[in-house]
């Protein structure tokens, strides 16, 4: 039985509400912040709870804040104001800190700062994007720091009915596969072994570097 998590979502724009919706849906208790009343009146119905505050003054952040909260979010679009509550935050000694980055420079700094979590969902979904348009057989594309990613792909022609022993994928492409998605049997198998039979339909989910996933898409 997993336990319920408790989490913070700082700032109501469209990405702000896109992921307080979902992790409530998901049955996380989720407190939503936002200065404007009239972005938190449109989300109030669909959260735990919904505060009109600036996160950006001291003292009201720490009053929100509690040694019970699982994570915080922070979506602001305003970059001085996301970076004042950056720096509140890990004064206030918060390790599991996400924060959403507006611009490369936001993100440099937020880099510089030593913040580990960085959202920039505007460059990773027009990374994922051009990739999918540079290479036929990647089907979807997940950035996950400068240098590693995961990549959804299609098989090679020649590896289809060859099983992953056969292949030496991870020795040649030096790319790990963590799951297969079979259609035929409607099922996702995690960590395949190495006898598991590469089928024609398959969707190899693999992890690795962003170079080794581009060499193999140029075969």
């Amino acid at each position: 039985m997993s336990i319920r998590k408790t989490g913070i979502i700082i700032g109501m724009g469209e990405f702000g509400v896109h992921v307080a919706k979902k992790l409530s849906s998901e049955g996380c208790d989720i407190i939503a912040i936002d200065i404007i009343e009239k972005r938190i009146n449109l989300i109030k119905d669909f959260v735990m709870k919904a505060i009109v505050a600036d996160a950006a003054n001291e003292q009201t952040l720490e009053q929100i804040l509690s040694t019970d909260i699982d994570f915080v979010v922070v979506c602001i679009g305003n970059i001085e104001k996301s970076m004042i509550a950056t720096l509140y935050l890990r004064e206030f000694g918060y390790d599991n800190v996400y924060i959403k980055a507006v611009t490369d420079e936001h993100e440099r700094i937020l880099k510089l700062l030593g913040v580990k979590n960085i959202i920039f969902p505007e460059k990773n979904i027009a990374e994922g994007l051009a990739s999918r348009l540079l290479y036929s057989n990647m089907l979807d594309y997940l950035p996950l720091s400068d240098e590693y990613s995961i990549a959804e792909l299609a098989p090679l022609a020649k590896h289809i009915g060859k099983t992953l022993k056969e292949t030496n994928f991870r020795r040649i492409y030096d790319l790990s596969i963590i799951a297969v998605e079979r259609p035929d049997a409607d099922k996702l198998i995690f960590t395949p072994g190495p006898h598991y039979m590469i089928g024609k339909h398959d969707t190899l989910m693999v992890l690795g570097k962003k170079e080794s996933i581009n060499k193999y898409n140029e075969l």
